[in-house]
């Protein structure tokens, strides 16, 4: 059994202008709800299950707000880097670069 420690990361949200809105949520919550892992995101002391679009909404996270990414079990290494180019895009509609 592949035993994998838990993956804490803080990012800061790009997505302008808007920051964490319906359209990057629904993209990340898909991402989770497909991953064998759970996610959780925090904002302060506000939580948010990765997997509800509806939650990652009740973060209220505009640009330039740190949000620390936490995820445990089996895909989580393959996934943590998918779910920052996310939330840190540079305008809604980016695509990732590669290699990065």
């Amino acid at each position: 059994m592949n035993t994998m420690a838990l993956i804490r990361q803080n990012v800061v949200v790009g997505i302008a202008p808007m920051g964490l809105h319906m359209r990057p949520a629904m993209e990340f919550a898909k991402l989770v709800q497909a991953a064998r892992c759970t996610v959780s995101v925090f904002h302060g002391e506000k939580k948010a299950d990765g997997r509800s679009p509806t939650d990652l909404l009740m973060l209220f996270a505009p640009p330039g707000t740190e949000l620390t990414l936490e995820l445990d079990g089996d895909d989580a290494d393959a996934l943590l880097q998918p779910l920052i180019a996310i939330l840190t895009a540079e305008a809604e509609g980016d695509e990732p670069r590669a290699g990065s």
